[in-house]
């Protein structure tokens, strides 16, 4: 299952529907709220694992999924002063749960239920034979996956920076890649792509309940322990780890990745790209990343940019899928991919619009 869209608000911020393909880059100036968006949605995401403390207290959002049969699944709540007010799911045109502050129907007998004020029906009443919408939601929720690209440090190689303030131990994680010999040449191959000449990466059992990663660089004698690499190469190293990682999970995939491409050089931030978006296609991995690089953003196709625009509290998305004729235009002319950020051409066309 693919989340599709995206609304929320709450008491300082408002942001649009945004809609989402299999493969997203959001770009946009600073300031327009790109990681805002992806905090949004972990926050969702949170409150829907029953983290009441992680919701803003006064909130509402809206989201779309497909699920891999191709129906449309519509699902929005309010949570007003730590208490949901209304929750509502559609299958297609079905509704299967309408909620107020009281009660819930749900299921297609209009089942009359009463959970708990600050939890969601579709955590509260899972229920995998009479609510499988329920359960699709949920393990779409248990299986995304997010962490801030430019966090990643050699002072903090132990644990990735989760966006849902989950710990990851990357030796852990690296532990179930090590023993597929496919996914772990991959990222040996991946890392030499980018010229990080690697010859070998190793888990290293140092005790009962500790093993540690050591990568071993072509032409150097003594081999490094993963806090002692660059930032760079610490950062490359972990994401293609992360995506072998998920390759190996079953059920919905999504991955959330901020800053992607933050401290790499020209070479390695475009051709890092490619690799990522390519391999999330031939995976079935959806990918939202954010980024400020323009490096990066030239070798992302246009087909994959949602830019977000903000005015005052409201930010909103344009994307080919809300404005095909302007992308069309826009690519016509002949231009790098980030001279769309860089110049008013939106502007010019938005306004233009207008007048028609």
């Amino acid at each position: 299952m693919k989340i599709i869209s995206f609304e929320y608000s709450d008491y300082s911020w408002a942001l649009d529907k945004v809609s989402f393909d299999k493969l997203n880059l959001i770009a946009g100036r600073n300031a327009v709220g790109k990681s805002k968006m992806l905090n949004a949605i972990v926050l969702f995401v949170r409150f829907l694992n029953g983290d009441v403390n992680a919701a803003t207290p006064s909130h509402w959002c809206k989201v779309e999924f497909m699920t891999d049969d191709n129906t449309i699944l519509t699902y929005g709540y309010e949570y007003k002063d730590n208490v949901i007010i209304d929750e509502t799911l559609y299958r297609g045109s079905d509704k299967i749960i309408s909620r107020n502050k009281e009660h819930a129907f749900i299921g297609i007998g209009n089942t009359e239920v009463y959970p708990p004020t600050n939890k969601l029906c579709v955590q509260s009443q899972r229920d995998t034979k009479n609510y499988p919408e329920f359960e699709s939601i949920m393990q779409w929720a248990e299986k995304l996956k997010g962490y801030s690209f430019s966090e990643l440090s050699s002072t903090k190689s132990f644990e990735i920076p989760s966006l849902f303030n989950e710990k990851i131990d990357f030796s852990d994680m690296f532990e179930k890649i090590d023993k597929i010999e496919k996914k772990k040449d991959f990222v040996i191959n991946k890392m030499k792509d980018l010229d990080y000449e690697i010859d070998s990466i190793e888990l290293v059992n140092i005790s009962e309940k500790f093993n540690i990663v050591i990568v071993k660089e072509h032409g150097v004698n003594t081999p490094l322990y993963s806090a002692l690499l660059s930032n760079g190469m610490l950062r490359v190293l972990y994401i293609f780890a992360y995506m072998a990682y998920l390759s190996t999970e079953q059920g919905a995939r999504t991955l959330l990745v901020d800053d992607l491409g933050e401290g790499l050089d020209f070479s390695r931030s475009s051709k890092l790209s490619k690799i990522i978006f390519d391999y999330c296609e031939e995976h079935d991995i959806q990918l939202i990343v954010t980024s400020n690089d323009n490096f990066l953003m030239n070798a992302v196709n246009l087909d994959y940019w949602v830019i977000l625009q903000r005015v005052g509290e409201h930010t909103k998305g344009i994307s080919k899928r809300t404005h095909p004729d302007m992308f069309l235009k826009f690519k016509k002319m002949g231009l790098n991919n980030f001279d769309m950020l860089s110049t008013d051409f939106i502007y010019r066309y938005l306004e233009k619009a207008k007048e028609v």
